[in-house]
């Protein structure tokens, strides 16, 4: 037991010795919430570098984790520079925007969470992310909601994060509860036409819709609809002697017809006249999120934009 004692003490001793060494030696990240490399300054070069005025082969000069100049050609300072990152063919080019995120925290961080969903963003190319009110809990409605929300994601978000309210029926008639949720930050509202499938997220009608417009006109924020009408009379889909595959696209399909969107779109485009020069809420804008009717419910939205644009359509999630 001794010998073997007297063996392990001398490769304990170079394994410290080289953690040690790793420790004190390894460059500390200068700037840590803004980059994910240990420099204060560097470049980055690319033979493909995407800019407002198209690809180019050139640098992008990094310092403090902000892009402070972009050089085309060869005419960036070599020389001297001690971090040079050289991507070849690989394309640099601008973080994306993902408007249309379900972070689900607080409350549900079992489905998501902020630094899971930030962390995954980040990895993927995606430098800002806005937060849907819905799927956390609770929803995000008020101004309390959102600032339950912005204290959940301190110190828990690796990219820059903003938020959607919502409005919902509690809210929709009651001004200084919008107004407030607006002022404290959030970037426009959100609604669902049809059940949302969250019990403190109920869905709105067009007498809704209207007041929120009126609030957001004021703000120069937009409304975000999830455009579907669910008939009184629908019940769901009967799936007959096994016929129909509960997992199949296709059964899920006919659970969801286009009719039902076409019919939001029809009622929404009543909605926006108040959108109108001189109207009660002139300027709003009123999105609506994921249509997935590209003939009917496209063409409604088409021919409704030729007089005036205050419909819009994100093709998003």
């Amino acid at each position: 037991m001794d010998n073997l004692r007297w063996r392990l003490y001398p490769l304990l001793s170079v394994i410290a010795s080289v953690f040690i060494f790793y420790i004190r030696t390894s460059s500390k990240p200068a700037n840590t919430e803004c980059s994910l490399l240990p420099y204060e300054s560097y470049w980055i070069t690319s033979n493909r570098i995407v800019t407002p005025k198209g690809v180019i082969s050139g640098a992008v000069e990094v310092k403090g984790g902000n892009i402070a100049s972009v050089v085309e050609g060869e005419n960036w300072p070599k020389q001297g520079q001690a971090h040079v990152i050289d991507y070849g063919e690989a394309v640099v080019m601008p973080g994306l925007i993902d408007v249309h995120a379900h972070l689900d925290e607080p409350g549900r961080t079992e489905w998501e969470g902020f630094s899971s969903g930030t962390e995954a963003a980040a990895a993927g190319g995606i430098t800002t992310l806005i937060d849907m009110p819905l799927n956390s809990f609770p929803s995000t409605v008020s101004e309390e909601t959102l600032r339950l929300k912005v204290e959940a994601a301190r110190n828990k978000i690796y990219v820059d994060v903003g938020f959607w309210g919502g409005l919902v029926p509690e809210n929709a008639f009651n001004t200084s509860i919008l107004e407030a949720l607006l002022r404290a930050g959030a970037l426009g509202l959100k609604s669902f036409m049809c059940p949302s499938g969250i019990n403190d997220f109920p869905m709105t009608n067009s007498s809704h819709i209207k007041e929120g417009l009126y609030v957001l006109s004021k703000f120069k924020r937009p409304l975000l609809v999830h455009a579907e009408i669910q008939p009184d009379s629908w019940s769901h889909l009967e799936l007959k002697d096994g016929m129909e595959d509960p997992r199949s696209y296709s059964t899920y399909l006919k659970t969801r017809p286009p009719s039902w969107e076409e019919a939001a779109i029809r009622e929404l485009l009543t909605v926006t006249n108040d959108t109108r020069s001189g109207g009660r809420a002139e300027g709003a804008h009123l999105h609506i999120v994921h249509l997935s009717d590209a003939t009917a419910s496209l063409d409604l939205i088409k021919v409704q934009s030729v007089s005036f644009f205050s419909l819009f359509v994100f093709a998003l999630n």
